[in-house]
């Protein structure tokens, strides 16, 4: 258990790693951060840019506690830790380069 809590620390610190990238770019970010797309590539679906900026790595933190606990009871699946905070610094900079096109 005592490695589990490591894990799910080490994790979580990832996680709030997405809102240190996006301060990073904050000034060069649009008000409107365009979300969703449509086959073709044209942006469909906007959120303001501080939702994207503060509310997507509190979501992001917060799925990867309950993830993280729920994963703890399984042994020798370390790796599962990991996918939130991979998928989310992923996601991450796929938005800001999309906002910045």
């Amino acid at each position: 258990m005592k490695s589990s809590k490591k894990h799910i620390i080490f994790s979580t610190l990832l996680c709030a790693m997405t809102l240190v990238i996006f301060l990073a770019f904050y000034s060069k970010l649009p008000e409107s951060v365009p979300v969703h797309f449509d086959f073709s590539g044209n942006a469909n679906s906007y959120l303001p840019r501080n939702i994207v900026i503060f509310v997507i790595p509190t979501i992001c933190i917060l799925l990867n506690l309950l993830a993280g606990f729920k994963v703890s009871k399984q042994k020798d699946k370390a790796f599962m830790f990991y996918i939130i905070p991979v998928v989310a610094i992923a996601v991450s900079v796929i938005m800001i380069y999309l906002g910045l096109k």
